[in-house]
């Protein structure tokens, strides 16, 4: 009864130790090492910063999230193959030969390149011990330099069938998308929306009314006035560097003349992304005061309120509105034409435009210097 007992106890305990020894076998993970990835020439004109071994460390990096596999670490590489080795192997043979000298299950290499405005990149894993392509792809993306890194990622992940980030991959493969911060990663650095500052002047008719005394319905002011107000905007649209914007600008004018003088102006924009160079146009709505009158023998204006049936000169006289500063508040309406860039100095944008104002008898002219912090 003891010896048989004995018996089951040696067996259970060998049972259990060669459980525990398969369990562990599961668990092991083949070995791979990542070399240098190819960035051609074409992309590193692009993305200077971008070369062979900044290449490989980032699909070394990706493919070691994935926990697909033991990954080689740079360091152990180098400790048995050169530096010169890993430069330059990309093909076949040299892979399978660094593979077998590493002593690694598998070999990871590839290319980036620049192919007609666009990123294409290409992974190939080699089996060391069957000497054969085990597993590759090639995918191309929108040339969005700043999502290298995210590109990568997607494409391991295609690779090895894993689930991928489906609205990002739209945005990185897409051409006609809505813009967010993957496909357009500069859009906050962009949005010039802030305070605005500047000076308008006022030409033709007008220039000589508001410099006018105000007995004769001038303004008894400089034609030279000082604005200030914020920019609204909003974007609506992206493609590449471009960016179509809504602009909403409410500004007051003349405040330093004893005047108040409310704008708003609707501008529908396009900017270039990169450098800030943009063009603008839209109404412009200024609530401003009017009479109507009209000019006599005399060449001097003369409001319609002071116009009798006795005036022999003018028996039948033509009257026309125009500004005055006795007159009544309208809304007049003009045709703004914009265009600016924008400066950048640390984290500020400093965004200067110049613009104009077209009214059907008069027109004005001016400069407008803003503010704003990157990502506001």
């Amino acid at each position: 009864m003891k010896t048989k007992m004995n018996f089951l106890l040696f067996v259970g305990s060998f049972l259990l130790m060669n459980l525990s020894n398969l369990f562990s076998q599961g668990d092991f993970k083949s070995t791979c090492a990542v070399l240098n990835v190819e960035a051609t020439r074409s992309i590193r004109a692009k993305m200077p910063g971008l070369d062979n071994v900044s290449a490989g460390t980032m699909v070394r990096r990706e493919l070691e999230k994935l926990s697909l596999y033991e990954v080689a670490y740079r360091q152990d590489m180098e400790r048995v193959v050169s530096n010169a080795k890993l430069e330059e192997c990309f093909d076949l043979a040299c892979l399978i030969e660094t593979g077998e000298a590493l002593s690694v299950n598998r070999v990871v290499s590839g290319a980036i390149e620049y192919v007609e405005g666009s990123i294409l990149i290409s992974i190939r894993e080699v089996d060391v011990a069957s000497k054969r392509v085990s597993n590759s792809i090639s995918r191309e993306y929108r040339f969005l330099p700043e999502q290298l890194r995210l590109m990568v990622e997607i494409t391991l992940r295609q690779m090895y069938n894993l689930p991928i980030d489906e609205v990002a991959n739209s945005r990185l493969t897409q051409q006609f998308t809505r813009d967010d911060v993957i496909n357009n990663p500069g859009i906050n650095r962009l949005n010039l929306s802030g305070f605005r500052v500047g000076i308008v002047s006022l030409l033709g008719e007008n220039r000589s009314i508001m410099k006018a005394p105000r007995s004769q319905g001038g303004f008894d002011s400089p034609a030279v006035l000082f604005q200030f107000g914020y920019q609204f905007e909003t974007q609506y649209l992206n493609q590449g560097r471009l960016q179509a914007l809504f602009e909403f600008v409410p500004m007051i004018t003349g405040i330093e003349q004893g005047l108040f003088i409310p704008s708003m102006t609707v501008m529908h924009g396009v900017r270039d992304n990169k450098t800030g160079v943009e063009f603008a146009f839209g109404p412009n709505f200024t609530l401003g005061r009017v009479a109507s009158g009209f000019i006599n023998s005399d060449g001097d204006w003369v409001l319609r309120s002071d116009w009798t049936p006795s005036f022999q000169d003018e028996p039948s006289p033509e009257f026309f509105t125009r500004m005055d500063s006795r007159g009544y508040y309208t809304i007049n309406v003009g045709v703004v034409l914009a265009a600016g860039f924008s400066l950048k100095s640390g984290n500020l944008n400093v965004p200067i435009n110049a613009f104009t104002v077209m009214h059907r008898k008069s027109f004005r002219v001016g400069l407008s210097v803003g503010i704003n912090g990157k990502g506001r």
